[in-house]
């Protein structure tokens, strides 16, 4: 008895672990999405146009678009 509890819970917890690993954890994707790199900002000339995430400001982009991470459109961002 003992032993086919522990495999019935061995089993549920790898079934379970299966169906979570499968999930969607990156996030909202879009092929056209405005390539995302680590821009210095700090070396922008004044003036310069860039967009950023409102809720991931690591999401930095030279083009409009939406956030990979959060499906949020990009707020335009000018350099002082």
């Amino acid at each position: 008895m003992k032993k086919s509890i522990i495999l019935t819970a061995t089993i549920m917890s790898l079934i379970l672990g299966a169906c979570n690993s499968s999930s969607n954890k990156g996030g909202p994707t879009d092929k056209n999405a405005p390539q995302t790199f680590s821009l210095d900002t700090i070396k922008l000339k004044s003036g310069v146009t860039f967009y950023e995430c409102p809720m991931n400001p690591e999401v930095i982009s030279d083009k409009p678009g939406q956030c990979p991470k959060c499906g949020m459109d990009l707020s335009e961002m000018k350099k002082h």
